[in-house]
């Protein structure tokens, strides 16, 4: 607990402020960097809104939905298609590795906004990381890397740019990749790694408590993303993402357009059948319809003051 009557130290003042770039930091253990890359995967991050009205995260034009059964469990129960990325569902963003492979991510960011990306399961080290507005990763722009990169499980992207990320695939399991931002998050911005598949059925069991809990909580244990056990490769009844807005106007829209249009030729219409039956000189103009309610605001304000009533008593007898 902080003692509020201990003495203070005065704040210190700074003439400026220069953000430290922490990708120029090396680890201690002096870990040379991965030459080359086995497998290479491409996310390309947007942003834009689905036909609920609400704004959504996407890899590649997909964004994250949950599966019905979880992907750990289908990985333990989809013999030997768990190798097989389909089975886990067309929106989960899912990426299989083999067992030890240099493995590279290479995220641009279509986003004007910075983004922190977190990987599960493993410290990877970042290679590449771009200024802003720098576009998408161009490997033929790249002429050197550091030779011992910083190592992190989670690094940020600026705005219209990218960066580039490798790892060793030596940790079977089941990984998230995904943005820090815990409401970017939720609206689909994150992707799958299925390391090591079949390694992992045979060093893997779920524990029949953890089981249990899932199937009382309605949790499918068993199957592909749509919880299909038959044939894993058949996705009817997976959880799909929100529909996209659709490219014209609906038949809702293009009634209600109707009618507002209608509505506002009807009501021009009015107004100048109106006009057009005025007096000339019968009726106070704008500007003395104007004044006269000044006036007459004035006198109600005068009148709910002390002097205003006053004058008011002295102007009655």
């Amino acid at each position: 607990m902080y003692d509020d009557s201990a003495p203070k130290p005065d704040p210190a003042l700074l003439d400026s402020f220069e953000p430290f770039d922490d990708f120029t930091l090396q680890p201690q253990d002096d870990m040379g960097a991965f030459e080359q890359a086995d497998y290479s995967i491409s996310l390309d991050l947007s942003m834009n809104n689905l036909g609920d009205g609400a704004n959504y995260a996407f890899f590649n034009d997909i964004t994250y939905t949950q599966p019905v059964v979880p992907t750990l469990y289908s990985v333990l129960t989809t013999g030997a298609n768990a190798s097989n990325a389909a089975v886990y569902g067309s929106s989960t963003n899912s990426f299989v590795l083999q067992k030890d492979e240099v493995v590279e991510i290479v995220l641009n960011n279509d986003d004007t906004g910075k983004h922190p990306f977190h990987l599960h399961g493993h410290n990877f080290q970042a290679v590449v990381r771009s200024d802003e507005n720098a576009g998408h990763w161009n490997p033929s722009n790249e002429s050197t890397f550091p030779a011992v990169p910083m190592r992190r499980d989670t690094l940020m992207v600026r705005p219209l740019s990218n960066f580039v990320v490798r790892f060793k695939a030596d940790n079977p399991g089941v990984w998230f990749f995904h943005c820090h931002i815990d409401w970017h998050l939720a609206t689909g911005l994150a992707a799958t790694l299925i390391e090591a598949p079949l390694e992992l059925q045979q060093t893997l069991a779920i524990p029949p408590d953890h089981l249990d809990a899932c199937r009382a909580g309605g949790v499918a244990v068993a199957g592909n993303a749509a919880g299909n056990t038959a044939d894993v490769l058949d996705l009817k009844g997976e959880n799909a993402s929100v529909a996209p807005l659709p490219a014209g106007f609906t038949a809702r829209g293009i009634v209600a357009l109707v009618f507002s249009c209608v509505s506002a030729v009807l009501g021009m219409a009015v107004i100048a059948w109106y006009v057009s039956h005025l007096v000339p000189g019968q009726y106070p103009t704008v500007v003395e319809r104007c004044l006269l309610a000044r006036e007459n605001f004035r006198k109600l304000t005068r009148l709910r003051t002390g002097t205003g009533r006053r004058r008011w008593r002295r102007r009655r007898n």
